[in-house]
């Protein structure tokens, strides 16, 4: 379902004064109804607080200026645990933590299975921490990168 500009806009306005972005928007069906959902982030850990205070003020932006059609409900999270890293602002994000990411084959090399602690990241590359030695792998060779969960 597309979403109206002026949505984005309302959403962003909302999240900036609080000090974080909007991840992900989206309206989709659920059922009969429509939801609006919100991802927030940043770089540091979204309290719930602040999910609550968007939510508010997103929700009368949302009720004054009615871009909307139609009915919907107002769905603002955060990023889960088990969320694809994929970019390197989603690598710094987890700098001191443990993630495993799957490597594609690359100079005659089968896929790489790597788990290490993210040690930096940029916009082309992640370095890990690998049984005491520096791993850099480009994120275009990034399949698929997950979080290492604790438990």
């Amino acid at each position: 379902m597309t979403l109206p500009p002026h949505v984005r806009k309302l959403a962003d306005r909302a999240a900036a004064g609080h000090g974080v972005e909007v991840l992900e928007l989206n309206l989709r069906r659920q059922g009969r109804s429509q939801v609006l959902s919100v991802v927030l982030d940043s770089d540091d850990r979204v309290d719930a607080d602040v999910v609550e205070q968007v939510t508010k003020e997103l929700s009368r932006a949302l009720d004054e200026e009615d871009p909307l059609p139609g009915r919907y409900t107002l769905e603002v999270t955060t990023p889960g645990l088990d969320r694809p890293l994929r970019t390197g602002r989603d690598f710094r994000r987890q700098c001191g933590h443990e993630v495993q990411i799957l490597r594609e084959a690359s100079g005659g090399q089968p896929r790489a299975q790597l788990r290490g602690v993210v040690a930096t990241a940029d916009d082309q590359s992640v370095t890990l921490e690998v049984g005491g030695s520096q791993i850099r792998v480009p994120l275009s060779e990034v399949v698929r990168a997950k979080v290492v969960l604790p438990w």
